[in-house]
């Protein structure tokens, strides 16, 4: 029987009566593959945070107690951040959570009161506006889930308290001066021996940061399948380090501030399932600091320091999509963790076709300077005497968001070729202001120096070339075409005479279209057969901006125009995040899809 068997399969093309009767033998089929539940549940995703906030800061007598001698107060602080999240569950109820963001102030105000006090002299309560300011942030706990139970009328519900450290940092920068006081000589005007104070002039910024300690507690529940709300509640013990520079006053510019004290932190979701495993959400979060503490000395000559207190808060909405993969419900193995993580499904990424998506993400400058060469005597003057600067560097930041269109061809089982265009509102920038004495026949002059650049909008127009290791996994590089809108300002003047007509005051400003090129590379991971999430860091390089810082004001009336050319670089890097969708056409797929 054995032989015959034999001969029936060598033969089966040739003899069809060999063929009829093994057909009529029961047929073998191999059983699906056991895949292995895994003891981990993996949630990963991004967010976008509109937020407001403000920040206080108080400063005290040295020796009188309560006595207040200046405050800060920059107000209506409005955010934008972009933001990645995550978490990791394990069967045995620990879990690792957090998330890490970044963005931009886009907007402000400073009120700066002085002798608050009045026995200490006359008061004064100036206002500038807060421009190219930053935030970033990271948050890490480490928790147990003490309860996974279900009401009695069938909802899981689930409690979970848990440790950690967050990391909250400020920078905000102020332009300009108007006093909202009448008869005050700060930042006033009084033709014709002043001009009005320079609005591109960077007088004051504050670089704060705050590093807590957190405890709280979290919970959970499902209202339905595919609907569920999580609400967690944090107390925080918080070190604070504050750089505070006074552009128009070297004696105290740069001087520092520390502190501690305690806070607290909210936060509330709400998410549904569009999928099993990909969900959307909206929450809002609730952030407090405050901490005592003391200035440094160097504000006083004799180093004595003084108390302060400072105060933040930062509060708004986050919309946000997420991921997870993983877990006793999920039978197709996606928290294995192979090469990168398992599949997140059986059925193959279609990777060539049209797609569309849409981004969030963070930028920040690359390491180049605004120069300055003077064009005038006066100008050169105030160069070699190290009184005006040859060069200036920004800290630049910000917030970047948009979306995606772009095309695939599957060239090979292993390559895929791309063609992508984006369009983004951006707000990545950042100021800095310089002081220097400056020494004339009767006094001690203060001598400033700002400079800023903003990137307001971005577009690309990249090439892709992508890499599949795993059919649901491409790495990809790119590079392409830049275009955008930048604008950027230079501005030197006399803090302390606001443009006399015996001292120097000069501005200048660029705004406008500006285009370049840029590359990078990323990683994009299908999480359905149209689906996929992305991540990726661009280089986008918008050339230099060229514009003339020009004197103005009582400098001219005076005989001191001190005009100088400025170049701005206009360099970024971009780390976003996003997510695309493949569109199924009707009709035939092209021999390019249908060969692989």
């Amino acid at each position: 029987m054995r032989k015959f068997f034999l001969a029936c399969s060598l033969l089966a093309a040739s003899f069809n009566p060999c063929a009829v009767f093994a057909a009529d033998l029961p047929s073998y089929k191999a059983p699906p593959p056991v895949l292995a539940v895994s003891p981990w549940r993996v949630e990963v995703g991004v967010r976008y945070w509109f937020s407001s906030g403000n920040h206080k800061y108080d400063y005290y007598h040295q020796t009188i107690p309560g006595l207040l001698i200046s405050r800060l107060t920059f107000g209506d602080l409005t955010g934008h951040s972009a933001e990645t999240f995550f978490r990791v569950d394990h069967e045995s109820g620990i879990f690792l959570k957090g998330f890490l963001g970044g963005g931009t102030l886009a907007s402000g105000k400073l009120n700066d009161e002085d002798t608050v006090a009045a026995t200490r002299g006359p008061y004064a309560n100036t206002v500038h506006v807060q421009s190219g300011g930053s935030l970033k942030y990271v948050t890490v706990d480490l928790g147990y889930n003490v309860l996974e139970t279900r009401l009695p009328t069938g909802q899981p519900v689930r409690i979970s308290p848990f440790v950690g450290y967050n990391n909250f940092h400020e920078r905000m920068n102020s332009f300009g001066c108007a006093q909202i006081l009448a008869n005050a000589e700060f930042c006033g005007t009084d033709p014709p021996t002043r001009t009005p104070y320079p609005t591109n002039l960077d007088g004051l910024d504050f670089d704060v940061a705050w590093n807590s300690l957190r405890v709280g507690l979290g919970g959970d529940i499902e209202f339905w399948p595919g609907l569920r709300a999580s609400l967690e509640a944090a107390w925080i013990h918080s070190w604070l380090w504050n750089t505070d520079y006074h552009n128009f006053r070297p004696n105290i510019r740069g001087v520092q501030q520390s502190g501690k004290g305690d806070g607290f932190q909210l936060e509330g979701l709400i998410a549904y399932d569009l999928t099993p495993r990909f969900s959307v959400g909206v929450g809002g979060r609730y952030w407090q600091f405050s901490a005592p503490g003391k200035d440094h000395g160097e504000r006083l000559f004799n180093n004595v320091t003084r108390p302060i207190y400072s105060f933040s808060q930062r509060y708004g909405f986050f919309l946000q999509a997420g991921y997870r993969f993983g877990g006793p419900d999920d039978p197709t193995g996606a928290g294995d963790f192979g090469l990168f993580f398992g599949k997140a499904e059986a059925e193959p990424h279609e990777w060539s076709g049209v797609y569309l998506g849409g981004h969030v993400g963070y930028g920040f400058a690359a390491a180049k300077d605004t120069t300055l060469a003077a064009r005038s005597p006066e100008a050169a003057t105030l160069q070699t005497g190290f009184q005006a600067p040859f060069a200036q560097r920004s800290d630049i930041a910000g917030f970047v968001g948009g979306g995606q269109i772009g095309y695939n061809w599957r060239l090979h089982p292993l390559l895929v070729a791309g063609l992508e265009t984006d369009f983004a509102y951006a707000n990545i920038g950042g100021s800095f202001g310089a002081s220097a004495d400056f020494v004339t026949d009767d006094s001690i002059r203060n001598f400033a120096t700002s400079t800023k650049r903003l990137l307001e909008w971005l577009g690309t127009v990249r090439g892709r070339l992508g890499f599949l290791p795993r059919d649901d996994i491409m790495l990809y590089a790119a590079a392409g075409f830049a275009y955008g809108e930048v604008s950027t300002l230079g501005a030197l003047g006399d803090g302390n005479r606001l443009c006399a007509l015996e001292f120097y005051c000069s501005a200048g400003a660029f705004s406008g279209f500006a285009v370049g090129w840029t590359g990078g590379a990323g990683l994009e991971y299908a999480i359905a057969r149209n689906w996929s999430l992305k991540a990726e860091w661009l280089y986008v390089d918008l050339g230099r901006q060229n514009y003339a810082i020009n004197a103005f004001g009582g400098s001219i009336a005076g005989g001191f125009p001190a005009n100088f050319a400025a170049s701005s670089a206009s360099a970024t890097h971009l780390i976003r995040t996003g997510f695309n969708y493949r569109i199924d056409w009707p009709g035939p797929t092209g021999p390019a899809v249908a060969a692989y």
